[in-house]
């Protein structure tokens, strides 16, 4: 199939909504499926860093408080 202009392309027949939304749809579910993973392995990481910050401190013996 061949177009005569960059316009007839985009137009795809008339089919243009709906395979440019279809690419579009499937290129955000492929950048959500490299993104989400990382952003979630951050917020792990973070969490465990202040869990172990807080066990840090808890082994620390406690000053008593000057009245």
């Amino acid at each position: 199939m061949s177009f005569e202009s960059f316009a007839d392309f985009l137009a795809m027949g008339k089919h243009g909504p709906y395979v440019w939304s279809c690419y579009a749809l499937t290129l955000i579910v492929l950048v959500l499926n490299v993104v989400r993973p990382i952003q979630v392995q951050k917020q792990f990481i973070r969490q465990k860093q202040r869990a172990m910050e807080i066990e840090a401190g808890a082994d620390k013996p406690q000053e008593p408080i000057a009245e």
